[in-house]
């Protein structure tokens, strides 16, 4: 018998056995897909619908409170009530369906034929109009445009005095962007508050004329002056703008480590009584800031504002205590110092170790007899003549020069103690009646008094103008007489 003829007539082994495995999950795979497809279109197509309805909402609110404004406006006895600056709104009556809506209205003087804030161009107060920004977001935009509209209104017959002007205020923060909702004040025959714009503008439309105190008095932050409430002057004319500008920011603080035996192997005792400077070339008149030093080794800032370039910090409150300072002829105390800036944030903390120099005493009377148990000064000297004459801050604004205790002498005459740079008149005292100052009829202690210049490679002597002549070698012998 032929085989073949029985192979023709065997039914197929794949009729038989239905789908493979393989096919079996491509066909799952191929399904699987097809439907993530459709719930992903699904998905958007539930996202779009939803911002499409949120963004109707909120259309509707911008439209309501700009209705509400043009209500005001068109009553001359209601358009100064229009509050000018920023004003936020998200409370009761801006949720609707659960979701939380926020109306940021802006309102700010532009010229008629300008839509830049007054803040940016002043001038005349003549043919000025009102420009109002209504703004709404609400949560999870899912990166829908925020809502914006605008109008203008031109403020009617009789709501202002003719005899008025106005002053414009722009604020910027550290990185001179434009700082908005901050609160500003102007206070003088009136007195009146609002928030900066987007812009940064809060602009004080229509005043009497007279003399403003314009401050700055968000509280949360500090100006460029390192001033929580920064504030300027401004006189108001007829008719015009009187333009100021601040820089505002949330501040910043540095945490300033002075050596001393209990933080630095070998560091010896640093003088009591110090203060720390910080330097910018923005802080005026003299570029530096100056505050008194904690009893112990670590003192924090108070708030400084964080400038972009940072701070030099130094020890000491006069400029040539600073590695930077110059003297009243603007040269450099150092010409080869070259201390590396800080950097600093809004709202953040930077540290840093600040160097101080050590100085040897030894003091003793004529007769080679060690004065013991009393406590040497150093006080700041800024009487040399040019070109050495240095000057000494309190905060920014011109200070005292101070006194600073060094360590007491010890059994054998001696004192050694971390002083900052500058120039320093050393003195030790002999009590009445020790030992090195003997004589019962003396009716005065006996001192001695000594001008050097702390420099950062050695102590120096100095010559009456108070430049450094020759440097000590050792202990700086100073003997009571």
């Amino acid at each position: 018998m032929d085989p073949r003829a029985d192979a023709d007539v065997q039914p197929s082994a794949r009729a038989d056995g239905g789908f493979t495995i393989i096919e079996v999950v491509v066909a799952i795979t191929v399904l699987v897909v097809a439907m993530l497809g459709a719930a992903l279109l699904f998905e958007n197509a539930i996202v779009v619908s939803g911002n499409t309805r949120n963004r109707v909402v909120a259309a509707n609110l911008a439209t309501q409170q700009m209705e509400s404004v043009r209500g005001l406006g068109a009553d001359p006895t209601k358009f100064t009530t229009i509050p000018q600056g920023q004003t936020v709104f998200n409370g009761p009556g801006q949720k609707v369906n659960g979701v939380q809506y926020t109306v940021t209205q802006n309102v700010q003087f532009v010229g008629q034929s300008s839509s830049t804030s007054t803040c940016d161009a002043p001038g005349s107060t003549t043919g000025q109009i009102m420009q109002v920004n209504e703004l709404v977001t609400w949560p999870g935009m899912a990166g829908t445009k925020t809502v914006k509209e605008v109008t203008t209104l031109a403020p009617p017959v009789g709501a202002y005095s003719a005899s008025s002007g106005s002053i414009a205020v722009k604020l910027y923060d550290s990185t001179s962007n434009v700082a908005q909702n901050i609160n500003v004040q102007v206070v003088g025959p009136t007195t009146v508050t609002q928030q900066t714009t987007t812009e940064g503008c809060a602009y004080f439309a229509f005043l009497p004329v007279g003399t403003y105190t314009v401050s700055v008095i968000e509280g949360t932050g500090v100006g460029d002056q390192e001033v929580a409430v920064p504030a300027q002057t401004a006189a108001v004319s007829v008719g015009q703008t009187t333009a100021l500008q601040f820089q505002y920011d949330s501040p910043a603080t540095i945490t300033a480590t002075l050596p001393s035996p209990s933080n630095t192997a070998g560091a010896p005792p640093h003088a009591t009584g110090m203060s720390i400077s910080v330097v910018n070339t923005g802080l005026q008149p003299y570029g530096q800031f100056s505050f008194n030093a904690a009893a112990g080794d670590v003192t924090t800032s108070p708030s400084l504002f964080p400038y972009a370039s940072g701070y030099t910090v130094f020890a000491g409150n006069c400029t040539d205590n600073n590695p930077l300072g110059k003297d009243t002829n603007r040269n450099l105390f150092y010409p080869t110092a070259a201390p590396i800036p800080i950097s600093v944030s809004p709202n953040g903390n930077a540290t840093t170790t600040v160097p101080l120099y050590p100085v040897a005493i030894h003091v003793q009377n004529a007769t080679g007899v060690v004065v013991t148990g009393t406590t040497p000064s150093a006080a700041e000297t800024t009487s040399f003549g040019v070109p050495y004459t240095a000057l000494c801050t309190n905060g920014t604004a011109t200070g005292v020069a101070p006194t600073l205790g060094l360590a007491t002498l010890n059994a054998t005459g001696d004192s050694l103690t971390a002083l900052p740079l500058g120039h320093w008149t050393l003195t030790a005292k002999c009590i009445h009646g020790a030992p090195a100052c003997p004589g019962a009829t003396s009716a005065f202690d006996r001192t001695k008094s000594l001008n050097v210049w702390v420099r950062p490679d050695a102590v120096y002597g100095v010559n009456a103008s108070g430049a450094s002549t020759t440097p000590f070698v050792g202990p700086i012998t100073m003997v009571v007489s």
